[in-house]
């Protein structure tokens, strides 16, 4: 009987902890402003000393990008007495003036590391208050059903009841109660994912130039993949075996800018036609006349148009998230989705090119060099389907 609970106990660790090798931490904030953030309702935050401070407000901060499995790390401290708070993952946007859809993990202080669905806590915390002004540190691991919470390497609580919610893949936000807080060395591993930017100047690990000039593409010394725009082609994954999965990404578009996201393409003929191409685009720029929805950024180029719009001005870092899985593709942008289609609906295309529904369900992954600079980062890639 021992051996068995030793076993599961092992088990259980390892779906918690899941592989990471291939990833590397990434700070969700800066330390200096509040890129990669967005307020949601009534919120007041500010940067204080190189910390992420809560002044105000009922509603909620969240990411611009969304998360299913992770490792997330973060330290955070009350300002006054009676503090309340809370970390939401897997969240919604829906809900005023917090998420209907997603959990909390507690930060009030007589529920220190509650578990919370809606206003009630399915796990609850023995964690005594802590001092108002003292530095907490948590960490939160979410592996699929499976999630452990622990407060100042100490464990809190583990569960198999992460299930709970209909959303596996959802936001990560900081909750506004009228009550200021701290936050620092914010921090996420993704469990599973692989970082494509792996390499030095014009040398990469996971990508190669598949059509077009080799010195159009380099990595500088931010890790930042720049595209000169030199001569046209793209660059891809080495490989044409990409099915399912889920592409997270950062880019920055400069104003008259013209990119894309190529998936699921054989590598031959025009991407947007043989395979498919999301579209990103200074969707504000006079230069491109009159466009129709479907040309826009977050569009399946020529075929689904999204269905809001979801982009900052030209100039600015913003996210894009693609998972596709069968069938099924969902875009967001800066956290929003605004694609969400089942690519067997599509029997007819716009265009003269196969419809949606016939085209491949596997190929490779690529970035297009258009005509003009362009610059990616944090591009990684988790497999849905192996």
């Amino acid at each position: 009987m021992k051996k068995f609970v030793v076993f599961m106990l092992f088990v259980s660790s390892f779906v918690l902890t899941g592989s990471t090798d291939n990833s590397k931490w990434l700070n969700l904030f800066n330390g200096k402003d509040l890129t990669g953030w967005t307020g949601v309702h009534d919120v007041d935050f500010d940067v204080h000393d190189g910390n992420l401070r809560l002044i105000k407000g009922m509603g909620w901060l969240r990411t611009e990008q969304v998360y299913d499995d992770f490792i997330l790390e973060f330290e955070c401290k009350a300002l006054v007495e009676n503090y309340d708070s809370g970390i939401f993952i897997r969240s919604g946007l829906e809900g005023k003036p917090w998420p209907d859809a997603g959990l909390q993990i507690n930060l009030k202080n007589d529920m220190l590391g509650a578990l919370v669905r809606g206003n009630r806590a399915v796990l609850k915390s023995e964690v005594e208050p802590l001092p108002v002004g003292e530095w907490m540190k948590f960490r939160l691991t979410a592996n699929g059903i499976n999630g452990k919470l622990e407060l100042n390497d100490e464990e809190v609580w583990e569960t198999d009841m992460l299930d709970m919610i209909d959303l596996q893949r959802g936001l990560i936000g900081i909750q506004a109660e009228n009550k200021s807080f701290e936050f620092r060395n914010i921090r996420i591993q993704e469990i599973g994912a692989v970082n494509l930017l792996t390499g030095h100047g014009k040398e990469f690990e996971h990508l190669m130039v598949q059509e077009g000039s080799k010195e159009a593409w380099s990595l500088n010394e931010n890790g930042e993949l720049v595209c000169s725009g030199e001569k046209g082609g793209w660059i891809g994954t080495k490989t044409d075996d990409y099915s399912d999965f889920v592409l997270s990404l950062e880019y920055n578009v400069p104003k008259e800018g013209n990119s894309g996201v190529y998936i699921r393409y054989p590598g031959k003929g025009r991407a947007s036609y043989e395979g498919m191409e999301i579209q990103i685009l200074d969707d504000d720029a006079v230069h491109w006349g009159k466009l129709q929805d479907w040309q826009k950024t977050g569009s399946v180029y020529h075929e689904i148009a999204p269905a809001v719009r979801a982009t900052k001005t030209a100039g600015n870092w913003q996210t894009m998230q693609i998972v596709a899985n069968g069938a099924q593709i969902t875009i967001y942008i800066n956290g929003v989705i605004v694609v969400d289609a089942n690519l067997d609906e599509y029997e007819k295309s716009t265009t003269d090119a196969k419809p949606l529904k016939e085209r491949p369900r596997k190929g490779f992954i690529g970035l297009q060099n258009y005509d003009g600079t362009m610059a990616f980062r944090n591009v990684r890639m988790k497999r849905l389907d192996k």
